[in-house]
């Protein structure tokens, strides 16, 4: 009972509202900074939109072996169709595991080749730079988060500073990554405050710092409210 005069007073409020501010005053520049420059980069040249063609039309009518012919060989396996370039596929699946087979002849496709997988990737390319490297994966890169080993890496020279990653299978386009979307994956970093994975929007530092903020903001609030009862109060006497 005794300290709620104290906590009612002006000082209190001014004191908390000031040792929040010096608390909070760089993580409120990185969320408006961030926030700012989230809003600014086209979110179509974050994907690289810009830089990737359309898949190629899939060629069906070439298409020799039947999906009931696939699944006789495998029982229990759940297909589904998808493409390598033009070439039409079958892909079945066993729990977890993937097998590829070419509609053309039921023939089960194997990885593709470093000069395979590069002609895939420029045809799927639409900027402006030349193909300068490529490899194969055995480690996944903070940029390829979220994707699966073995996965091909192709990197182009021009401005945007250009990577694909690929399926080694399939060689299909999985990810574009650019400047401009490591510009964006960094300053998503500083607003979310997931400094390791970028991409626990839950995380306790988050929690707090948002806690703190709000509570900052409140304090202020209410700090005015006491400031202009006291003025008030003395022009009233």
């Amino acid at each position: 009972m005794k300290l709620m005069p104290y906590f009612r007073s002006v000082r209190f409020w001014r004191q908390l509202h000031l040792w929040l501010s010096l608390l909070l005053s760089l993580q409120l520049l990185a969320w408006f900074g961030s926030g700012l420059v989230m809003s600014v980069l086209p979110i179509q040249e974050v994907r690289g939109d810009h830089l990737k063609k359309t898949a190629p039309e899939v060629e069906w009518q070439q298409a020799q072996f039947s999906p009931a012919q696939l699944t006789a060989l495998h029982p229990g396996a759940q297909l589904s169709l998808t493409q390598r370039g033009t070439l039409p596929v079958y892909q079945l699946q066993h729990g977890e595991k993937l097998m590829y087979f070419s509609a053309l002849d039921g023939s089960r496709l194997q990885a593709l080749n470093e000069n395979e997988l590069r002609t895939l990737a420029t045809a799927r390319y639409n900027g402006k730079g030349t193909l300068q490297n490529s490899r194969l994966l055995t480690a996944l890169p903070l940029e390829a988060r979220g994707l699966s080993l073995p996965l091909w890496q192709v990197q182009f020279q021009d401005a945007d500073n250009t990577v694909f990653y690929l399926d080694p299978v399939l060689g299909q386009l999985l990810r574009v990554r650019t400047d401009n979307w490591r510009l964006f994956d960094f300053v998503w970093m500083l607003h979310i405050m997931d400094y390791r994975d970028r991409d626990n929007f839950n995380n306790l530092l988050l929690i707090i710092s948002s806690a703190s903020a709000l509570l900052f903001t409140l304090s202020g609030i209410w700090l005015l409210v006491l400031t202009l009862g006291r003025k008030r109060l003395k022009t009233s006497h």
